[in-house]
């Protein structure tokens, strides 16, 4: 009889309202430019967040889960009765939270050599409902009697099929965060020019560049329609509530169905992508 317990971090962007029975999140550390320390999902909501952002001079920085607090979960766990501890984490190459997983995991055990408990860390290779998503289906899939390495199995194959497409209405945090360089965001800023960006293997990509606000949104549903075989099984990610609603309305237009998921972009996203970015999620393949 499986016990199965998933641990994710908030860069998954799981709504705070989902009822969930089997995961637990853990929340990322975000230090604003006064010095202030807050832990997502707890100290602080998303449109806090916007709001902070809107002011900011430097962008907040924010801190990785620890080994230290991931051994202390397993080991809380354990003594539980879980059986099997499933982590999933924000994209490994562009956060250490993936290796202190694994390294917490080796020193559990190391210090409970005789323990039954079987953990497993997964590398998501992606951000917010890439991996948040396939989470939330898991956690169904658990009281459907699943077991661990079919739900392993099932979690790898939707990261390898995920992309998301992102555009921002402003370049200035990705400018300061690096995605794109000083001199392309001075030039799109200039010109008007925003970016359509693809996320997708831990990897970033421009698709397209559109000249305006107005065309952000049919850009982004052009770039979704185009990389899948299924337009109708879709989730919406936003940063500014207004832009959102105008995604979410376009989508279902557009596209006949609403997404399955419309969800705000935490600290992992809105950090790098700004306060004012939408989102499209879907798989490529069947």
């Amino acid at each position: 009889m499986y016990n199965i317990k998933i641990i994710t971090d908030s860069g998954c962007d799981i709504p705070v309202k989902a009822k969930l029975k089997h995961v637990e999140i853990l929340g990322f550390y975000i230090t604003t430019e006064d010095g202030k320390s807050y832990e997502e999902r707890t100290d602080i909501s998303n449109k806090e967040y916007y709001r902070i952002l809107e002011n900011c001079d430097k962008i907040p920085s924010t801190a990785h889960i620890t080994m230290m607090r991931y051994g202390e979960k397993y080991e809380t766990l354990a003594r539980q009765g879980v059986t099997d501890i499933i982590v999933v984490t924000i994209n490994g190459g562009a956060s250490a939270t993936y290796n202190a997983a694994v390294m917490a995991k080796d020193f559990f055990y190391e210090d409970n050599p005789d323990s039954k408990v079987n953990i497993q860390v997964v590398d998501s290779v992606s951000y917010s409902v890439g991996y948040g998503w396939p989470i939330m289906q898991a956690d169904k899939m658990i009281d459907d009697g699943i077991s661990p390495d079919a739900l392993v199995t099932f979690l790898k194959d939707q990261f390898a099929k995920t992309e998301i497409v992102l555009a921002s209405y402003t370049l200035k945090f990705m400018k300061k965060s690096g995605r794109i360089s000083a001199a392309a965001a001075f030039a799109g800023e200039v010109m008007g020019l925003k970016p359509v960006i693809l996320l997708k293997d831990g990897n970033t990509k421009v698709l397209a560049k559109v000249r305006g606000d107005r065309l952000v949104i049919p850009a982004l549903i052009q770039q979704f329609k185009a990389r899948t075989s299924n337009p109708k099984q879709y989730v919406i990610g936003y940063t500014d509530e207004e832009y959102g609603k105008e995604l979410y309305s376009a989508c279902v237009k557009e596209l006949g169905v609403p997404p399955v998921l419309s969800v705000e972009l935490g600290s992992a996203v809105a950090t790098n992508a700004g306060n004012h970015s939408v989102g499209i999620l879907y798989y490529t393949g069947d």
